[in-house]
């Protein structure tokens, strides 16, 4: 039997709800971490993943959570231009390039910090900057052409820039340079891009949607489970989606957002 686990986008707070979630599990003497074949991350999932891989123990990475000390920066957000861009996302995704042009365009044209202020970000939240040994893909979307692209130890980048690209939420975040390109969050294609655990035979999807699944992601879990899958998925409840705040990108609500994952998690083991 082959593992894989799919790890959603969700912003900040879905980086702590995550590791809530894989803390809460292994309490409950459920670990998906060991011996996984294939770990997909998107967005907030690219960061877990990433961190989970590492070498770094869950509870040492939990702990980062529930800490007060962070090096996460607060964005400002310009609320109309976000409703213009996730607009675009009506079924909960993307499904064409030209979609995705459109949001590249105005990730190019706004302000934001720059790239190597976003990337120090990237790089204090990952215990290690290498690849992992453990199949690891992580996605993004080219801003110019909107083709939608995976990373793995084979794209011959660094992890940092691949993590970094695929959490550049467009017009929060900078979009990314690799190989003279821009790249923007993988999320906006969908949120978990499960498909590309197609051919495991039992996938764990860890998802923080606040406002529930998307049609597209799960139109790919019923694809999973016709081809054979088992397929385990978690979402959070509505304890946790009122204890995580209004605003996902928000660094003050990770230690709830954490915590709430860890009870989940436990529960969730526990069934």
């Amino acid at each position: 039997m082959s593992r894989a686990l799919v790890l959603a986008g969700g912003g900040v707070t879905g980086v702590a709800w995550e590791t809530g979630v894989l803390m809460g599990m292994l309490d409950a003497g459920c670990d998906v971490v060991t011996g996984v074949d294939l770990v997909v991350g998107t967005s907030a999932g690219s960061t877990v993943g990433a961190q989970i891989l590492s070498g770094e123990g869950l509870d040492a990475l939990y702990a980062r959570q529930i800490d007060e000390n962070h090096f996460e920066i607060s964005p400002q957000l310009d609320l109309e231009l976000l409703a213009l861009i996730f607009g675009e996302l009506a079924a909960g995704g993307t499904t064409t390039d030209e979609q995705r042009i459109r949001i590249g365009t105005l990730a190019l044209q706004t302000p934001t910090v720059s790239e190597e202020i976003r990337r120090a970000v990237i790089e204090t939240r990952l215990p290690s900057h290498e690849w992992p040994s453990t199949p690891l893909i992580l996605t993004a979307i080219d801003a110019v052409t909107g083709e939608f692209v995976t990373w793995d130890v084979n794209s011959a980048i660094a992890l940092v820039d691949a993590v970094a690209s695929s959490c550049a939420v467009p017009s929060v975040w900078p979009c990314v340079t690799i190989n003279g390109k821009k790249y923007y969050d993988g999320g906006l294609r969908n949120g978990a891009n499960a498909f590309l655990a197609a051919g495991h035979s039992e996938v764990t999807v860890i998802a923080p949607q606040t406002t529930g699944l998307s049609p597209l992601i799960e139109e790919e879990l019923d694809e999973l489970r016709v081809a054979g899958a088992v397929v385990h998925l978690i979402t959070c409840d509505a304890e946790a989606i009122a204890a995580m705040g209004p605003n996902s990108l928000d660094p003050d609500f990770r230690k709830p957002a954490a915590e709430h994952g860890r009870r989940q998690g436990r529960s969730f083991a526990s069934q």
